[in-house]
Parts: C-alpha cells; sequence; structure tokens
C-alpha cells in the first residue's frame, strides 16, 4: 500500500511538470529565476510525496483501531495536501509566461490525491464494520492506480516541455524525480 501512495505521489510530480512546456519563446526572467520558481513548485509536491512514505497504523486485531488508525493517518494527509495546494496556488504568479499554467495543473494533481485520500476517510469514518473498512481501503488502492496509468501519460507531455531543463536544475524536481513509482 505505500508503495502505491508512494506512486500515486509521484505521478503527481509528473502532474505538476506536465503543462511547462509551449508558448513563448522569449523569456521574461532570467533562468536563475525560472529555476528557483520551478524548485519551489516542486518543494510544494515534494511535501505531500514524503509525508505518504510513512505507512499506516494498522492494527489488525482489533477492528476499531484499524478504522481509527487508518482514519487519523488518512486525516494527517489530507491536511498536507492542503498544505501543498495552498503552496501551489501562491506560485501562480511566479517568473515564467507559464507560471500560472503549471502551478494550475500541479493543484488539480494535489487536489485529484486529496479528493481520493478524503473521500476514502469518509468511507471509513462512516464504516460499521472491519468488511467496509477494508472495502474503502481497497477502493483507495484500485483508484491510486488509475492515478498511476494517467502519469504515464503526464510524463510524456513532460519531456516535450520547454522548462524540462530548469526543472532539471532545481534540486527539489531532481529529489522527486530520483525516485520514479513502484508497483
Amino acid at each position: 500500500m505505500r508503495r502505491t501512495l508512494i506512486a500515486v505521489m509521484a505521478s503527481c510530480l509528473l502532474a505538476v511538470t506536465a503543462c511547462t512546456g509551449g508558448g513563448s519563446s522569449t523569456p521574461t526572467a532570467s533562468e536563475a529565476d525560472v529555476v528557483a520558481w520551478m524548485d519551489k513548485v516542486c518543494g510544494a509536491v515534494d511535501g505531500t510525496v514524503k509525508t505518504m512514505a510513512d505507512e499506516p497504523p494498522i492494527d489488525m486485531s482489533d477492528p476499531s483501531k484499524l478504522k481509527t488508525g487508518l482514519s487519523d493517518w488518512l486525516g494527517s494527509k489530507v491536511s498536507v495536501a492542503d498544505r501543498s495546494i495552498a503552496d501551489l496556488k501562491a506560485l501562480e504568479n511566479g517568473p515564467h509566461p507559464r507560471s500560472k499554467e503549471l502551478a494550475t495543473a500541479a493543484q488539480a494533481g494535489m487536489g485529484q490525491v486529496r479528493t481520493l485520500l478524503a473521500d476514502t476517510k469518509s468511507k471509513l469514518d462512516s464504516s460499521t464494520d472491519s468488511t467496509q473498512v477494508v472495502t474503502a481501503f481497497t477502493e483507495m488502492v484500485a483508484k491510486a492506480a488509475e492515478l498511476e496509468n494517467a502519469g504515464a501519460d503526464v510524463q510524456k507531455k513532460f519531456d516535450e516541455t520547454g522548462l524540462a531543463g530548469a526543472a532539471q536544475k532545481a534540486s527539489n524536481c531532481k529529489g522527486l524525480q530520483a525516485s520514479p513509482p513502484t508497483p
């Protein structure tokens, strides 16, 4: 499960960088400014990626502890995703002509992850038995796999972007790309 969630977050990194190409060939900011901005964008995503790396507290011997542990874990992840979305919103007015487009795409990717986590938490919280808890969690993992598949399409777009060089120079982006999704 941890690997699936990390894969989802790595896919979101790809969503962050998907809309960074094309447009004007006339730079409006220095390369250093664009690299620094990309570093902030990737840093906003990286916070969510890192928090998803921990494993939920699963106590299979006690169904109520299982439910509570998973719900609390999901709630903390939703909070971190909210923070990433807010950080990305603040980066909309970056130095590149397509900064807003990139920041908005990143927010949308983080929003998909947030929705998946929040929906699962809601199902867990309303569950009345351990079977419903397991079902909600299984549904989340199945939907996470769909996000991974979407990440492959986003990767293709990233390879075609005009800001790939800036992303390659930004340390937070390098860190995200160094951790490819694992099945």
